[in-house]
């Protein structure tokens, strides 16, 4: 089964480089598209249902805002199921001070300039490997300043929609951008942080193929 996945603001495919969903299935990472006129997630996630043509049957996926992507996407396509990683499926589950930075409208004032300082201080309260850290940095440098800049205004203002697809969620129990709360139907990793996709990839990869296992076994019983 194919796993179409999306990264998080300021990532790129490379986040995935060390995710193996074994030889039944494939894990396909898209790169991000301009967000063109966009104002929203959902405003982008059409974009993307436009250009990208997923193959069924297929699992969508997302780390943080590709989460989040993942969800809006899903309204626009029949995914058999939703891969949801260190991410949000409603306001509440936002750190304050994201809350906090919705509330006061400072959208408007966010450019790359400020996000790579702030990711680049947030950094430094986060555990990561020599080649984590390296890969984080990189990404955040490389990120296009008008996509960066559009993904932090649409995080902030997202209004999460209705989950109606089967969907396993995968968290860490020390994420500080999502603090984890007693969730239904989550998997907590337990040491995880916002950047355990690659830093914990051997342990999220166990949790992905016993899913995707787990689906199509159930399509070819039917």
């Amino acid at each position: 089964m194919r796993i179409y996945l999306l990264s998080g603001l300021g990532a790129d495919q490379r986040l995935f480089g060390q995710l193996d969903a074994g030889t039944h299935h494939e894990l396909i990472a898209l790169p991000w598209i301009p967000p063109g006129a966009s104002r929203s997630l959902g405003d982008y996630a059409r974009l993307l249902h436009e250009h990208y043509q997923l193959e069924p049957p297929f699992i969508l996926g997302g780390v943080s805002m590709g989460g989040m992507l993942a969800q809006e996407w899903a309204q626009l396509c029949r995914p058999e199921a939703l891969l949801l990683i260190s991410t949000a499926t409603s306001r509440n589950d936002m750190a304050g001070f994201i809350r906090t930075a919705a509330a006061l409208r400072i959208g408007p004032v966010l450019n790359k300039s400020i996000l790579e300082l702030l990711g680049l201080i947030g950094d430094r309260f986060t555990a990561k490997s020599k080649e984590g850290r390296s890969l984080f940095k990189r990404m955040l440098r490389e990120s296009d300043p008008d996509w960066l800049a559009f993904g932090a205004r649409a995080i902030l203002d997202w209004e999460p929609p209705l989950l109606r697809q089967p969907y396993l969620r995968l968290h860490g129990s020390a994420d500080r951008v999502f603090p984890p709360a007693d969730w239904p139907h989550c998997t907590l990793i337990d040491g995880g942080n916002h950047f355990m996709t690659f830093d914990r990839a051997a342990e999220l990869s166990g949790h992905i193929r016993a899913f995707a296992d787990g689906l199509q076994s159930k399509a070819t019983a039917t």
